[in-house]
């Protein structure tokens, strides 16, 4: 799949957000731009859409009220309340440190050192590498997509989902594999993972929140579902 965007219009504060028509028409309009005139893409091609809200902020500071920040703001106000506001999940660990440099500069604060964050390894990373998933291959004898999408989406953590595919005491080779859907790289063991480490209590959690299925293709996922709800 391709994914393409983005648009950005006001919008009302809705629980679900979903993309109006007009905006799915402008992203393929100004896709079809980059594209050859045989490869055009059209309204059917599309299988999935999605849309979500953003909060924008006022900076109280600005001269033009009406002027809204379009990243995040830190404020201090006149008895030294620090706030941070506006942003968006892909910067929050710029967000938090920009944030920790304003209370040592209010607050004449003296750290031990230096930011640590932006160098600290993520859960996962230990035991990567951009070959990992020739290792899954050779050891499991997984489909190459399968090796694929596991180390690039669980890093180290690859190894534990493929090993609850393993039925007990199974020694075969290659590891017998049940995708959730023939068309795309999801396994069994992913929704198995999902639901003992890392906390999905609904299926929702499983199909949008730990994989993507959900926003890649709703109607391979309508098919998923009974599966899916099987194992859970």
């Amino acid at each position: 799949n391709t994914l393409v965007g983005t648009t950005d219009s006001p919008s009302e504060v809705t629980f679900n957000p979903m993309p109006k028509e007009e905006e799915i028409m402008w992203v393929l309009n100004e896709f079809n731009k980059f594209l050859t005139p045989e490869t055009k893409v059209r309204r059917n091609d599309v299988l999935a859409a999605w849309a979500g809200i953003r909060p924008l902020v006022m900076d109280p500071e600005a001269k033009d009220t009406s002027a809204l920040v379009r990243s995040h703001m830190v404020h201090v106000n006149d008895s030294d309340l620090i706030t941070i506001t506006g942003g968006k999940w892909t910067t929050y660990r710029n967000m938090a440190k920009e944030t920790i440099d304003k209370a040592i500069e209010v607050f004449n604060l003296m750290p031990l050192n230096e930011c640590q964050t932006e160098n600290e390894k993520l859960i996962g990373s230990q035991g990567y590498s951009e070959t990992m998933f020739i290792e899954l291959i050779q050891q499991f004898g997984l489909d190459t997509e399968v090796a694929q999408h596991l180390a690039h989406d669980y890093g180290d953590r690859a190894w534990d989902i493929v090993k609850l595919t393993h039925q007990a005491g199974s020694k075969r080779w290659p590891v017998p594999i049940q995708k959730i859907n023939s068309q795309y790289p999801y396994i069994d063991a992913e929704v198995r993972f999902a639901i003992r480490q890392e906390f999905a209590c609904t299926v929702v959690d499983v199909i949008a929140r730990r994989t993507r299925l959900a926003f890649l293709n709703p109607q391979a996922t309508l098919e998923s579902l009974p599966h899916i709800i099987e194992i859970m």
